[in-house]
């Protein structure tokens, strides 16, 4: 168990924090790692059940360990790699403000894969903005540079697991709306002189299978009007 234990969590904190570009490493017999396929049914299901009590004892130092990978993988431009986070059945929704609904962008595994490369110069509606009511017509690019990294949430002022810090006019339904799921939070409070107006935070939420934690939503928050 320790060994599959090792494996699971080796797959999220695998790579050097400083460039996040490393590919993880297949289990095989040279690595040492517990390759899952070759082990019997019944003694895959309980070494799998064991992992999954284990990391759960873990569970904020890997979802946070995994929220510094996601931010890292997109300030280097690195969505290969980020596709490989995704939930492969929900996939994943995209939301500009607390408040979260069904209407929100959401794409498939599949489909994110297009975002950053068939499909960078097409122009999608993600919601509309504060205030104006406008709607946000941009490219996953542009949505990415304005909702997603607009500050360096590698390294955040705070970080929390399924607390929010954050809070403004706009109403907050993460609970929920994601209700059962794990979430993290990275979060700027802004700058003193403007009255904290310009803090900002970033809400990833993870869905666990089998031990393995993957994306299916990123909130971006900010004070609102």
């Amino acid at each position: 168990m320790k060994r599959l234990f090792f494996f699971l969590l080796l797959s999220i904190v695998f790579f050097d924090c400083k460039d996040g570009k490393n590919e993880p490493q297949p289990a095989s017999a040279d690595n040492g790692l517990v390759d899952l396929t070759e082990l019997p049914d019944s003694l895959k299901a309980k070494e799998i059940a064991d992992s999954i009590a284990a990391i759960e004892v873990n569970k904020e130092a890997i979802l946070k360990s995994l929220t510094k990978k996601t931010f890292l993988l997109i300030k280097t431009h690195n969505y290969r790699a980020l596709d490989s986070l995704i939930h492969p059945e929900i996939g994943i929704r995209f939301s500009p403000y607390a408040n979260i609904n069904e209407a929100d962008q959401k794409f498939s595994k599949k489909e994110f894969a297009l975002l950053f490369t068939k499909n960078k110069n097409q122009k999608y509606t993600w919601g509309a903005y504060d205030g104006s009511g406008d709607p946000i017509i941009l490219t996953a690019p542009e949505y990415f540079k304005k909702f997603v990294y607009d500050a360096g949430f590698e390294n955040p002022e705070k970080l929390e697991l399924n607390k929010t810090i954050g809070k403004g006019n706009t109403v907050n339904n993460i609970h929920a709306f994601y209700k059962g799921e794990d979430f993290t939070e990275s979060y700027f409070s802004g700058n003193k002189q403007k009255e904290r107006l310009d803090w900002k935070s970033v809400r990833l939420i993870f869905k666990q299978i089998d031990g393995q934690f993957y994306l299916i939503g990123i909130v971006h928050d900010q004070w609102t009007i």
